[in-house]
């Protein structure tokens, strides 16, 4: 194998390797977000009373 056949082997897999870093990189990030969001709907969840009276009228899916 020549020099430059090695050298240009390599430059393909530092490539590669970068490319794989960087969609790991998307993928934490998404998952991040993804976290965050879920933590806030679980905040406000936890904010919001239940209705005083759940049979009091209204839109019934019951029906």
């Amino acid at each position: 194998m020549s020099v430059s056949t090695v050298s240009s082997q390599a430059m393909m897999l530092k490539e590669q390797m970068t490319l794989y870093q960087l969609g790991m990189e998307s993928i934490k990030q998404q998952a991040d977000s993804q976290q965050k969001m879920a933590s806030m709907l679980n905040q406000q969840a936890q904010k919001v009373a239940p209705p005083k009276d759940p049979q009091g009228g209204g839109f019934s899916t019951y029906a």
